[in-house]
């Protein structure tokens, strides 16, 4: 165990950051680190104590799983990275965008998504297929829930099957993963921790249903968002690419898929630097930012793999509890501090 870790959550948690959260560091698949901090709900009524099988929101990590399903396709044959999506999609009418401009976030497309939850799942795609590109794809890097949704929608229609059962058979089952799911069922709330009270449109708290209102309108399965899970089976999704796309005896990626999925895509002044669906020198990584990879989700979860030292760490938290807060989002600085903490343990 790392003790600063400790005196990191928990001062967050007193600065109410977030009510609680759960923290798993692996070293070459050795477990240096597992805790669970806090409550699900602070000191307010149904609130529980987290614990290490506590379920969280997983929100844009979501993308890392649609991400892995894409790229098993991939290396099959079936999904070329460099074919436009309209081959695949052609009610899409934005032409020129390829599979790897959607896994870096270069579509051009600049639709917002969560403000037309309330005009429904019709009006979402309606918005997104009927597009005109902000910037010619593969001119600029800019992180979108979109382009992702437009992945989960390629892995769908290539599958021949809804998108959570595509997940499921391309990602969840091979990695194990039994606590991974879209749409939970009522019988896994009691562990699930709640997101946020949201009178204005769900009517009261959101438990057990997801966060992203894009998302939930979609019917709480989309490529961008909608995934709950625990830190433990988070965790290996992590692991998968820093051991190069093997997971126990399989070897689920081809390993130079798996390493391209962390190269640069492009490099551009004042943009995100994204690889294949993995973002790469985001804060959060913190002094690991020149090597390592991660993701983050609106509801505060973030996983950082850092390859040099063979780390993997997942901080699983519901920072938007009880109410979001605009960004700059202050746990990211939090997980910084913990992978800061996580190196200095392992050189000292």
């Amino acid at each position: 165990m790392i003790p600063a870790i400790d005196t990191i959550i928990t001062t967050a948690i007193h600065e109410r950051i977030f009510p609680g959260a759960v923290v798993l560091v692996t070293q070459d698949d050795r477990l240096i680190h597992a805790a669970a901090y806090g409550t699900t709900m602070y000191d307010d009524p149904g609130t529980r104590p987290v614990t290490l099988d506590t379920i969280y929101d997983l929100a844009s990590l979501t993308k890392v799983f649609t991400t892995t399903a894409a790229l098993r396709l991939h290396d099959t044959g079936m999904l070329p990275l460099d074919r436009p999506a309209q081959h695949w999609l052609p009610e899409l009418q934005a032409g020129g965008i390829t599979v790897r401009h959607l896994l870096s976030h270069q579509s051009g497309l600049a639709v917002q998504m969560a403000p037309l939850a309330r005009a429904g799942a019709y009006a979402i795609r309606q918005a997104v297929y009927t597009a005109t590109p902000k910037h010619p794809p593969g001119s600029v890097t800019e992180y979108a829930n979109l382009n992702t949704f437009l992945l989960g929608e390629l892995v769908a229609r290539i599958y021949g099957g809804p998108l959570d059962q595509a997940i499921s058979e391309l990602v969840c089952a091979p990695l194990g993963m039994e606590a991974t799911r879209f749409r939970p069922p009522v019988e896994w709330q009691p562990r699930i921790a709640p997101t946020e009270w949201d009178e204005a449109w769900r009517g009261g708290l959101v438990h057990g249903v997801t966060h992203d209102e894009s998302a939930c309108a979609l019917g709480g399965v989309a490529g961008h968002a909608g995934m709950f899970g625990v830190a433990s089976e988070t965790l290996r999704l992590v692991q998968l690419f820093l051991c190069e796309g093997a997971w126990e005896s399989l070897q689920l990626l081809r390993a130079e898929t798996a390493r391209a999925a962390l190269t640069p895509q492009t490099e551009r002044a004042g943009q995100p630097v994204s690889g294949l669906g993995w973002m790469l020198r985001r804060p959060y990584l913190g002094p690991a930012i020149a090597t390592g990879f991660g993701h983050s989700g609106f509801t505060g979860p973030i996983m950082v793999g850092i390859p040099d030292e063979q780390l993997a760490i997942v901080v699983l938290c519901n920072r938007t509890y009880p109410r979001r807060t605009p960004p700059p989002y202050r746990h990211h600085a939090v997980v910084a501090a913990v992978t800061q903490a996580v190196l200095q343990a392992i050189t000292s």
